[in-house]
């Protein structure tokens, strides 16, 4: 069995609405809700993300691949190199959960995204953006809340675009990992921060 199989096996037929409805529930009973991905503390200000992991769809005849937040980039890069494949963008880690990267990354990881699935601070579920490059609905909320720490969204399922090896190698020896720390970008988080989590839920 590869391991993609494995994973469609353990991951993708168990899926269910239960597992993002628990989830949806603990935000909406939170006050306040700081989302982490290796704690091992499960208390009520915490929402760990680290058990929600694995692949949800897997197409490499089109270049994509949509991921559950919780996934371990190892595992990705597992997957993805049964096809001779590779995230094309700059990993430090990758012990990091995919949901922990996309939190923290910058520009570099963003131009991969192709679309998100999150919980708002509402507790309601919603995607953005689409798993073609065509599909440009919502395609730049799910750009902009990279890096966004934590703290504007659950992140749940995030859909890139992969390259051959080959050539994703080529793209990260020009990359180095870049944050946008500026106003507008700031100026831009306090008005999503408005949209997405009026209430002040993340923290």
């Amino acid at each position: 069995m590869s391991i993609m199989e494995i994973y469609l096996t353990r991951n993708w037929i168990d899926f269910d609405m239960q597992t993002i409805g628990e989830i949806q529930k603990k935000v909406r009973n939170a006050s306040q809700l700081r989302i982490v991905n290796s704690s091992d503390d499960f208390s009520e200000e915490l929402l760990n993300m680290n058990s929600y992991a694995g692949i949800v769809e897997y197409f490499p005849e089109e270049l994509v691949i949509t991921v559950k937040a919780g996934t371990s980039i190892e595992d990705i890069n597992q997957v993805l190199s049964e096809n001779k494949q590779a995230l094309p963008f700059y990993i430090s880690d990758s012990k990091k959960t995919i949901g922990s990267l996309y939190s923290t990354a910058g520009s570099d990881l963003s131009d991969s995204v192709l679309g998100i699935q999150i919980i708002n601070g509402k507790g309601d579920l919603l995607n953005f953006g689409g798993q073609v490059m065509k599909n440009v609905a919502g395609y730049d909320v799910s750009r902009l809340l990279v890096g966004s720490m934590g703290k504007l969204a659950v992140i749940t399922q995030i859909s890139f675009k992969v390259f051959p090896e080959k050539l994703a190698q080529e793209r990260k020896n020009n990359q180095t990992k870049k944050i946008n720390d500026s106003p507008l970008r700031k100026e831009i988080e306090k008005r999503l921060k408005d949209v997405f989590d009026p209430y002040g839920v993340f923290v």
